[in-house]
């Protein structure tokens, strides 16, 4: 019945019968105390309205206990992220021992091993954080598949657990040596990673498979999701592997929507989510580009459709600042029960998705990724990831940055910078790794109906 509600349309009353259910009844009630309804009728000849009718407040006809619980998001999520595992850097003790942290709870949940001879995937970094090759591990479980007809195929979903340490990618210049905690990238994912392994596996075998995967090495160019891709694990072929759904920061939700990135890579996630807004109650935006953003692009590059789950940017992203106190564990919840739903659905369709991959690289892309290495400067904007808006729109703007200085505000749309258009993130990626610290570029802005060029004087990141 839930999920045939939202395809009604908006009457005042309906009534179903049978299990099917088939609706028998509908209608709409007079609307007498709207307050988009006037009586233009002179002040002598008006009546009063009706008073409107007072309906007794009623209890919910059943109360389901909670699947997720954010006592043991926040467990995972502080333990991921305390101090002792130094922000889980590539080749760190505090990296190892996370890995064994989610091998031990992908065991609990009563996971099968789907690394090599076990839970771990092992390659090597090609550039560690100091330029020297370092030895990281995917953490892989599976959930079998019930279903005979499903044989050899799968479905992944993903969070990657390293972080940047003390001077990994992205560490700022001036915060090199400082522990950066990832709380929300990506203990966060991580922690629903592991409560929805816990959740599925408790149900007992799905129709089709679900592998489990903890990246690593994602900071460092998705290293991690790329040797995965390489090397999927033994008996589920990369042609067998339907979907990926990937979980990367999405601890922030607070009242805004949940963001899924990337849902142009097949026609029916569109559709698959907003069925999901409708059951869970959840605001999903949906938004077809942004495919670089997390690892979902190593899945996408094999021409797998794959979305990420995200939250929203803040001033806290890379930052020492990423704290579990940050946190909304309520809101955790609530992304755990929408990757449930979509999972639930993607486990049990008959064929594959219908592959569009409109998010295909070169799409817009988010944050310092694979070729960001040459990117030397600091611009100070937290972006939206909306797209169709001409340019790239400054949720807010970091304090005291180079955007702060040359009088950018939150709600600017930035269309060109230093000359060149930038009509999406990627574009306005690109346009930076150009640049040189202390160098002063023009950046074009659009500020409700004003037209204004700005001067930024950019500095080292």
């Amino acid at each position: 019945l839930a999920r045939k509600l939202p395809h009604y349309g908006k009457y005042s009353y309906l009534g179903f019968e049978g299990a099917e259910p088939a609706n028998t009844v509908k209608g709409e009630w007079p609307a007498s105390d709207s307050p988009l309804r006037a009586d233009l009728r002179a002040p002598a000849e008006r009546t009063a309205p009706p008073a409107p009718a007072a309906y007794p407040k009623r209890a919910a006809l059943a109360a389901l206990p909670p699947v997720f619980d954010p006592a043991a998001l926040r467990a995972h999520v502080e333990w991921l992220a305390a101090p002792e595992r130094e922000g889980r850097g590539i080749g760190s003790a505090g990296l190892a021992a996370a890995a064994d942290y989610i091998a031990e709870r992908f065991a609990q949940a009563g996971l099968r091993p789907g690394g090599e001879g076990g839970w771990f995937q092992e390659f090597s970094v090609e550039v560690g954080s100091r330029g020297k090759p370092r030895l990281a591990r995917n953490v892989i479980g599976v959930l079998p598949g019930s279903d005979p007809a499903f044989a050899g195929q799968s479905v992944v979903v993903s969070a990657h657990y390293d972080h940047l340490g003390r001077d990994g990618r992205g560490v700022r210049i001036t915060e090199l040596g400082q522990v950066h905690p990832g709380a929300d990238d990506n203990a966060s994912g991580v922690a629903v990673l592991l409560e929805l392994a816990r959740a599925m596996a408790a149900h007992g075998r799905p129709p089709r498979t679900v592998v489990f995967a903890a990246f690593s090495g994602e900071e460092e160019g998705l290293q991690g999701s790329r040797h995965f891709v390489a090397h999927p694990p033994a008996g589920l072929p990369l042609a067998g592997l339907r979907a990926a759904l990937n979980l990367d920061t999405v601890g922030r939700l607070g009242s805004q929507e949940l963001n899924v990135l990337a849902t142009g890579t097949a026609s029916e996630w569109i559709h698959v989510f907003r069925g999901v807004a409708f059951t869970t109650g959840v605001p999903i935006r949906s938004i077809a580009g942004a495919a670089e953003s997390s690892d979902q692009l190593s899945f996408i590059e094999k021409g797998i459709p794959a979305v990420q789950l995200f939250t929203q940017a803040h001033l806290d992203y890379h930052r020492p600042s990423d704290t579990p106190d940050k946190i909304d564990f309520g809101g955790l919840v609530k992304v755990a029960v929408v990757a449930q739903e979509a999972l639930g659905y993607l486990v049990q369709r008959p064929g594959p998705l219908t592959v569009t991959l409109a998010a295909a690289p070169g799409a817009a892309a988010v944050g310092p990724r694979p070729g960001d290495a040459t990117r030397r400067v600091t611009f100070g904007i937290v972006p939206d990831y909306a797209e169709g808006l001409g340019g790239v729109r400054a949720e807010s703007v970091v304090p005291d940055s180079p955007a702060a200085r040359a009088g950018i505000r939150g709600g600017d749309v930035i269309t060109h910078l230093d000359g060149r258009p930038v009509a999406s993130l990627g574009a306005f990626s690109e346009a930076l790794k150009e640049l040189e610290p202390g160098q002063i570029v023009p950046a074009r802005v659009r500020r409700d109906a004003l037209e204004l060029e700005l001067r930024v004087t950019l500095t080292e990141r």
